[in-house]
């Protein structure tokens, strides 16, 4: 009886956490963003069933310990790809969460900033980069 109680209660809370996933992705509108800037809103549908899928693998790779036996070198093309990838997304997300909060907009209003804003934007993508990487390299 504890085992269907703890069941129920674990599939609650992956409904409640994969629910507020999509919830931020839909209100910040990162899918449709990105898909209007490449010019593939055709495809809005595909880029969102491809985001469920890919949490529903990798959530069942990690509950069930599935091991992929590769190359050494394999895994670390893969893990380079993989993080390059994670990188841009969270980027995306963190840049479109703060331009629906209009973080930015304010900031440049009150320091008087009206010109080359794109500039210092990615002057500060570059420095977290660079603060990222010797963090985490050295």
């Amino acid at each position: 009886m504890g085992v269907i109680i703890m069941g129920i209660i674990g599939l609650a809370g992956g409904l409640f956490a994969g629910c507020a996933l999509c919830a931020v992705l839909t209100s910040v509108g990162i899918i449709t963003r990105l898909a209007w800037r490449t010019k593939t809103t055709t495809r809005i549908k595909l880029y969102e069933n491809m985001i469920f899928f890919g949490a529903v693998i990798s959530n069942i790779s990690y509950l069930y310990e599935i091991k992929i036996v590769v190359p050494i070198i394999l895994k670390i093309i893969m893990m380079g790809t993989m993080g390059i990838f994670y990188g841009i997304f969270v980027g995306c997300l963190s840049a479109a969460l703060s331009e629906s909060l209009d973080a930015s907009t304010i900031i440049f209003r009150r320091i008087k900033i009206s010109k080359n804003t794109k500039y210092i934007l990615l002057a500060v993508a570059l420095g977290k980069f660079v603060g990222n990487y010797i963090y985490f390299f050295s």
